[in-house]
């Protein structure tokens, strides 16, 4: 019973083989919902099929039905049966219809003793992918969109999004309609079209600030005031940055090279990368001098010297 990878899996779609039965278990929902949406369509190129899902509360009789029951007048009849009993599952296995196309899907992963020997059954864990496998899987999405990502992109969609595949995809996705004809992701464009999240929006402030692009800070200060965000959370995350700054900065003049900043400072790379930059307009001087301000702005607004909205909107007008 082969044992299989998502991409080992596309792969073998992709040339048009496929199984009796294919076992999809992990977190990845998404690649699980991808790769039955590519062996469906696989299988309505050579064939009218008929599909037929089953979930939790569906009757094990009439999901027995449906998997021994020889179709009439369609090819072939492809079933998906989501979270199943690992008990049913190895009664599922022994059916034997040579019309039938069967996927057995789960939420989370499977113990190897939970899933039986069986002939003509892939196995495939959909967990999300990570390190070279993420950066790979990111490559082939874009290019399945007739795109190229370069790696500053790569970097850039990991430090935002995170490593979920479905928001991955989506912000590539929405990347490759606003291209249109053109053909590289840049940075620039993954900014334009992304989701402003809160988490975005928290770190384009702080970016704002750092490399003094005042109307841009006082705007997505305010957007994340409107949120129900507390000025104190917004000076905390500048407190955070400034510190990581100053580190980078003391570094570069101990004679670390910018390019290994994130490894010595045990950062994401895009953040290295992105505060090797900030640090060309900014000296420690400076750096420590923002600091100060800092702790000062915090004392002011927790003693309530004035309002929080106006202190804040002032010490970024002074400093950017």
């Amino acid at each position: 019973m082969p044992v299989l990878t998502f991409t080992q899996a596309r792969q073998a779609l992709a040339k048009g083989k496929y199984p009796f039965f294919l076992i999809l278990h992990g977190e990845a929902h998404y690649l699980s919902r991808k790769l039955i949406r590519e062996l469906r369509n696989l299988l309505e190129k050579s064939d009218e099929i008929e599909y037929l899902e089953w979930d939790e509360e569906a009757v094990d009789a009439e999901i027995f039905t449906s998997l021994t029951t020889i179709p009439l007048w369609l090819s072939r009849r492809l079933v998906v049966i989501n979270n199943t009993q690992t008990a049913e599952l190895k009664n599922y296995l022994k059916v034997n219809n040579q019309r039938l196309v069967c996927v057995l899907l789960f939420d989370n992963k499977l113990k190897k003793r939970d899933i039986p020997e069986t002939e003509n059954c892939w196995v495939v864990e959909c967990s999300p992918p990570k390190g070279r496998d993420l950066i790979k899987w990111l490559s082939e999405e874009a290019a399945a969109k007739g795109k190229e990502l370069p790696a500053s992109s790569i970097e850039y969609l990991r430090f935002a999004c995170g490593d979920d595949p479905a928001v991955l995809a989506a912000e590539i996705e929405k990347a490759a309609v606003y291209l249109g004809s053109e053909k590289q992701i840049t940075v620039d464009i993954l900014k334009k079209v992304g989701s402003r999240t809160a988490r975005r929006t928290l770190f384009e402030f702080v970016d704002a600030v750092a490399e003094h692009k005042r109307r841009a800070a006082l705007e997505i200060a305010g957007e994340l005031l409107a949120q129900g965000n507390h000025p104190v959370l917004l000076v905390s995350m500048l407190s955070r940055h400034y510190l990581q700054m100053l580190e980078a900065a003391c570094l570069l003049k101990e004679g670390v090279a910018a390019q290994d900043l994130s490894s010595q400072m045990g950062v994401h790379p895009y953040v290295g990368k992105k505060l090797a930059k900030q640090l060309r307009a900014s000296s420690i001087k400076e750096i420590e001098k923002v600091l100060f301000s800092l702790l000062e702005l915090d004392l002011s607004i927790k003693q309530g010297r004035g309002s929080p909205e106006l202190l804040l909107a002032a010490f970024l007008g002074e400093v950017c």
